[in-house]
């Protein structure tokens, strides 16, 4: 098997004197659609949107359809696409990474330095506010990781951070529990943003919303709608768009809809049958590009059903995944082999994964116990997934088990999740770039790993890799993984979605990123 090398895999010589340096959002030019699958065929991230030029007239504000709802702006509560792309709007972290390169930018951090192995120091700007007024200081980093090591979707991904230390005012210090070659991927997470402490003090309740980005929160309804308003003091300069709103509208059609009509501006995953009919449409654009998106069906490894591995392998035989990517996304993706990013550090080429044999399945459930067959609940969110349900429900009939299909909105889902409650998830999930995204899926505790899966062995194989200067070995260390947790079977990966966005004709300023995590800082409508 082949295994896919990325340009910004880490060295040894990242352990000792890398600098960084520059400007942060909004102070790139590249084309306003340009996505790197246009540019070389892989399924990375766009260039960084350009801005209007100084003559142009721009709409005052911007009314973007998205399928899922925003249950919260705390972003130390909630990990997912749905989540990060108002978090990319509103608030700021120490770096950020253009996905087409793999290179580390400055964003609240105008410089950084590793002093050792383990130890890392940053220089913030000195420019930068908080929507309060408040400067972005290095207690506020402090106060980020005290509050984030207790965060729902935070707690797990800060562990790593032994100490935060307030050196200056404008200097802060992170001295890591052992060496990590991802953690300047990880820390660019919106998860680590950075958090006003004055604003939580002053409001515990929604003070989280006071952020350093290029917007400020001016009503948000949870699982309705965001309004956001332009933060004129944002250290990079005012962004474009005066106003800015993210409309929660579950169905593709009644998007697509809003969007004909002027209702919205962008639209967020049109439904595949109707690509064509934007494509046709005079006053819109279809942007498309490869994604990193893996939707998967997992099983929860802590209920008595579905803890069983014979049974979890004896589904995994029995799932036709061609046949569900073509049912739900008219066949728009590609086959998932293993629950890994395709752009993602130790991602196998051509992994051998669970074959379509529906006597090996057979042969599994009576291993299982469950030769007369079982019944199988099956939570899913409205939309696209809930027609892979209906298929996996479909194909499972031929095996003797009975998929009862849960259907709750996503809020629903990710309490039930959380906690635990269910036997078998439909999900998916944006992949990173780092080859210790595998901990966001298998690592105990983390608000990603929705089968509540744990082995020892693949903790210990975690551990060694993100801490391995040698690639080879880290290769290896990820292969293994993949591997385990083939036999194991957690997880059955299906296939990555490709990323359509229905848009105005005059749109522009977006960066298309193929993890789903769109980055609309700089949009704007040209009038």
């Amino acid at each position: 098997m082949k295994l896919r090398l990325l340009a910004l895999t880490c060295s040894a010589a990242i352990a000792f004197s890398l600098m960084g340096c520059g400007s942060g959002k909004g102070a790139a030019e590249s084309p306003a659609v340009q996505t790197s699958a246009e540019k070389t065929g892989e399924t990375s991230a766009a260039a960084p949107a350009e801005k209007p030029s100084s003559d142009a007239k721009v709409q005052e504000s911007v009314v973007v359809g998205i399928k899922a709802q925003i249950t919260s702006m705390d972003v130390q509560s909630v990990s997912n696409v749905a989540h990060n792309i108002p978090y990319k709007l509103t608030h700021s972290t120490l770096v950020t990474m253009n996905l087409d390169t793999g290179e580390i930018l400055p964003d609240l951090a105008e410089s950084w330095e590793w002093t050792d192995d383990r130890t890392i120091e940053f220089k913030l700007r000195e420019d930068a506010k908080f929507h309060n007024g408040e400067p972005v200081t290095a207690r506020d980093v402090v106060y980020t990781f005290e509050r984030g090591r207790d965060g729902i979707a935070s707690s797990n991904k800060m562990k790593p951070a032994k100490e935060v230390v307030e050196v200056d005012e404008h200097t802060v210090r992170m001295v890591l529990d052992a060496p990590n070659q991802d953690w300047l991927d990880t820390i660019s997470l919106p998860v680590f943003s950075v958090l006003s402490e004055k604003a939580l003090q002053d409001d515990p309740d929604k003070g989280y919303e006071i952020g350093a980005g290029p917007y400020m929160v001016k009503e948000f309804v949870s699982k309705d709608y965001l309004a956001l308003t332009r933060f004129e003091d944002y250290m990079d300069g005012p962004v474009p768009t005066v106003n800015l709103t993210l409309r929660y509208i579950p169905e593709a059609s009644s998007r697509l809809i809003a969007l004909q009509t002027g209702e919205i501006d962008l639209c967020q995953d049109p439904d595949t049958i109707e690509l064509d009919t934007i494509k046709n449409d005079t006053n819109l654009r279809l942007v498309e590009f490869e994604g990193t998106t893996c939707q998967f069906f997992a099983f929860n490894c802590k209920n008595e059903l579905t803890s069983n591995k014979y049974l979890r392998q004896a589904i995994a035989c029995a799932v036709n995944k061609q046949d569900i990517m073509d049912a739900t996304i008219n066949g728009y993706g590609t086959i998932a082999d293993s629950f890994w990013g395709p752009t993602q550090f130790g991602y196998v080429e051509n992994f051998e994964t669970w074959p379509y044999d529906l006597e090996k399945a057979k042969e599994l459930m009576k291993e299982a116990g469950f030769e007369n067959g079982v019944d199988l609940e099956v939570t899913v969110a409205s939309g696209a997934r809930v027609i892979t349900a209906e298929v996996l429900q479909s194909q499972l009939k031929e095996i003797g088990v009975n998929v009862i299909i849960n259907e709750v909105d996503s809020a629903a889902l990710t309490s039930i999740t959380n906690e635990a409650r269910h036997q078998g998830l439909v999900y998916g999930l944006g992949f990173n770039t780092a080859g210790d995204e595998v901990r966001r899926v298998y690592g105990e505790g983390s608000s990603t790993n929705r089968s509540h899966y744990y082995n020892e062995k693949v903790v210990e194989l975690m551990d060694k890799a993100v801490q391995e200067f040698d690639e080879n070995k880290r290769l290896d260390y990820y292969k293994e993984i993949q591997e385990i947790a083939k036999e194991d079977i957690p997880v059955i990966p299906l296939y990555y979605e490709k990323n359509f966005w229905g848009v105005k004709k005059n749109v522009g300023g977006v960066t298309w990123y193929g993890n789903s995590n769109v980055d609309l800082s700089t949009v704007y409508v040209e009038q």
